[in-house]
């Protein structure tokens, strides 16, 4: 296998054709094809069906294309790190950031950032864990800010916890429920929540069952933090926000946090990264530029900042 091959390969899975594919990278057609045909003849398996549609992969092309990313993505870090190392920061970081953190930590810590290093691209993917997972899996992002994924010595992600925060219960102002102040007296309640698929069933025994409480028969799971405050607004719906993202929106989305006794839930965030892969020094400032927006903020005497930081707990 050879480098461009590999790079023609993971165009073709970008554009979704082979012209396309060569536009993308300034050749022709025929040498794309070309490049294709030498690496099937090379691995003795067929890595793309031609179609009147364009191009499908086959099981043999879609295995090769996680590879492709992770060698073209390990050496892109690694000509940004001999780049940083001779003083000329630059190159590309990706990043996945859960909804709520792009909204309230991540302007000022991308801000801190390029005032150091402006010369790295920086360039964001909104999404929960189950949407950033396979970029992270393929190499195509460095890391990515939010909930953990589930810790198991054999997992292929590494997760490092950055802070802790807790929750509220968010509903819109003039909601049935809003002068609700237990979590019993939501069971009957419609839910419109921001969760993982893979953790419905862990959120759903700390949030319900360890309270004696029956899990609500309708509980929306939307993958986007717009789709959720549409819900709320328009309907009696209830959702979860952590404490943060609570203070940016009350008053811009007429929302309310419901008085309730309990603690609604702790979120820890974390950094999640592919394991084995090391960190560039643009990631690793980025971290530190992130830790320290927040440890700023949670010494801040500006009252507005009080309001945001008073519920983090920074871990690291």
């Amino acid at each position: 296998m050879k480098l461009h091959q590999l790079n023609t390969l993971v165009a073709i899975a970008d554009t979704g054709s082979i012209r396309a594919a060569a536009r993308s990278l300034g050749l022709s057609p025929a040498a794309v094809t070309k490049a294709m045909r030498e690496l099937e003849a090379d691995l003795h398996a067929p890595l793309i069906v031609r179609g009147a549609s364009g191009v499908a992969f086959t099981e043999f092309g879609r295995a090769l294309v996680v590879h492709a990313r992770l060698v073209l993505g390990q050496l892109q870090r690694a000509q940004a790190e001999i780049e940083s190392l001779r003083g000329g920061a630059a190159g590309k970081l990706s990043i996945g950031v859960t909804p709520w953190v792009a909204l309230t930590f991540l302007p000022p810590a991308v801000q801190r950032f390029r005032e150091r290093m402006p010369d790295v691209q920086l360039e964001f993917f909104e999404g929960l864990l189950a949407v950033v997972q396979p970029r992270l899996r393929d190499g195509s992002l460095d890391f990515s800010i939010g909930r953990p994924a589930p810790a198991s010595p054999q997992s292929e992600f590494h997760n490092v916890p950055l802070f802790s925060t807790h929750s509220a219960v968010v509903a819109r102002r003039d909601h049935p429920k809003a002068g609700c102040r237990s979590l019993h007296e939501l069971e009957d309640a419609e839910w419109a929540l921001n969760w993982d698929t893979a953790s419905r069933e862990s959120m759903a025994d700390n949030l319900f069952r360890r309270r004696g409480m029956r899990v609500p028969r309708t509980i929306l799971l939307a993958h986007s933090l717009s789709i959720v405050l549409g819900l709320l607004a328009q309907t009696d719906m209830l959702s979860i926000f952590p404490w943060p993202l609570v203070e940016v929106m009350l008053a811009k989305e007429n929302l309310w946090a419901l008085p309730l006794r309990e603690t609604v839930d702790e979120t820890i965030v974390s950094i999640t990264s592919r394991r084995g892969t090391p960190m560039s020094p643009a990631a690793a400032y980025f971290l530190d530029c992130l830790r320290e927006t927040i440890d700023k903020g949670a010494r801040s005497q500006d009252p507005e900042q009080k309001r945001l930081f008073h519920s983090i707990e920074l871990l690291l």
